[in-house]
């Protein structure tokens, strides 16, 4: 079994986004966390899990993160 891990780092204005990327059986999984919202996707092509993964981490910000 393979398993990978990758973690980046991405500064924003709104504080830094943490992705953790996981590989496993054959699938990308992929946690985004920014301040104390986090969210998670998986999909099969790494890219495609990072997007899910930011696109569900800007919801939660809209709707619940957007103090300041």
């Amino acid at each position: 079994m393979v398993r990978t891990c990758e973690f980046v780092y991405l500064p924003t204005d709104a504080g830094t986004i943490r992705l953790d990327i996981y590989y496993k059986h054959s699938i990308f999984h992929v946690q985004a966390e920014l301040n104390e919202l986090m969210t998670s996707s998986y999909d099969r092509k790494k890219v495609e899990a990072v997007k899910k993964a930011l696109l569900l981490l800007a919801k939660e910000h809209h709707a619940y993160g957007h103090q300041e």
